[in-house]
């Protein structure tokens, strides 16, 4: 197949020839971009001849040909926009500039993402971080649409095969109670207690709900009596400060459980909560989500995740 001109001409050609235009020598435009004169000599007569007419009227002052006036003005224009663009990517690969967009379960976005948003900020204080909290499925469609980069919260399960995710760490659930409930002085309280509790779901469409669910029936006997569904977790804590109910949920929002809820370890079985990253599986992260990530690998699990 009989390449065009077009294909022929190339990015070194034309930066000859606005060399040539801007300098009028072949001497200075070598100069200017750090070849010989012979080179830059080749290049232009090679570009001639890939063109079909002259592009310069050689003599003691390099003119321009009319051909060559017009090609000299196009790749001022497009040695711009090309220059520029690389700029661009090599500054976001070098993390200079970029932005992340994060859509974060309530639970997470509340209790770790501010201190992850400060950190990531001062590491990284060129890039641009824009938090979008979410529900579960709100997660999911906004990760699927590519309208968010990255997504963080509990684990949603094996339902969306376009999707990847990875588990940062997990953390014990407590019971989170009025401070004049009848558990709220106990240290641990057996799973076989919440029989009779009037539970409070926050964001009970996710994933991991169904699995604390089997675990408390399958182990326990328990099957939990939901009175509320919520999807904030300053709706449930208010409910919890009425007396309308109790709460199972990550120890890690404790960081933000009012002075009048107390936090109560449960135990027979042990209920674990998965904090996980999601991301399009087949689509690669930008620099900038993809430093984001490092850093919520390393930093995002709490001090205290885990512990009882």
């Amino acid at each position: 197949m009989t390449r065009n001109a077009t294909e022929e001409v190339s990015l070194q050609q034309l930066r000859a020839l606005a060399a040539v235009a801007e300098s009028g020598s072949f001497t200075l435009a070598a100069e200017s971009l750090q070849l010989t004169q012979p080179a830059i000599s080749h290049l232009i007569k090679r570009m001639e001849e890939e063109l079909g007419q002259p592009l310069v009227v050689r003599g003691r002052r390099i003119q321009l040909t009319s051909a060559g006036q017009v090609m000299a003005e196009t790749a001022v224009r497009a040695l711009r926009l090309i220059d520029e663009s690389v700029g661009a990517c090599r500054s976001q690969s070098q993390l200079r500039e970029g932005r992340v967009v994060l859509a974060v379960g309530h639970l997470t976005a509340g209790a770790l993402l501010p201190p992850m948003l400060g950190r990531f900020s001062r590491q990284h204080p060129t890039l641009a971080t824009t938090l979008l909290d979410s529900t579960a499925e709100q997660m999911i469609s906004r990760i699927l649409s590519q309208e968010a980069d990255l997504g963080f919260g509990s684990d949603i399960g094996q339902k969306h095969s376009e999707l990847a995710t990875e588990l940062l760490f997990t953390e014990r659930m407590a019971l989170f109670v009025r401070e004049d409930h009848p558990l709220a002085q106990r240290v641990v309280v057996d799973a076989k207690h919440l029989e009779s509790q009037p539970f409070i779901h926050v964001n009970p469409d996710a994933n991991v709900w169904r699995a604390v669910s089997r675990q408390l029936s399958s182990v326990a006997n328990v099957y939990p009596r939901v009175v509320h569904h919520v999807s904030m977790l300053s709706t449930a804590f208010g409910l919890i400060q009425s007396g309308a109910g109790v709460a199972l949920l990550p120890r890690y929002v404790e960081v933000l459980m009012p002075a009048n809820l107390r936090a109560v370890a449960v135990t027979r079985p042990t209920l674990e909560y998965p904090v996980v990253a999601v991301r399009l599986a087949k689509h690669p992260l930008s620099p900038a989500a993809l430093a984001f990530l490092a850093m919520a690998r390393q930093h995002m699990k709490p001090p205290r995740a885990g512990k009882p």
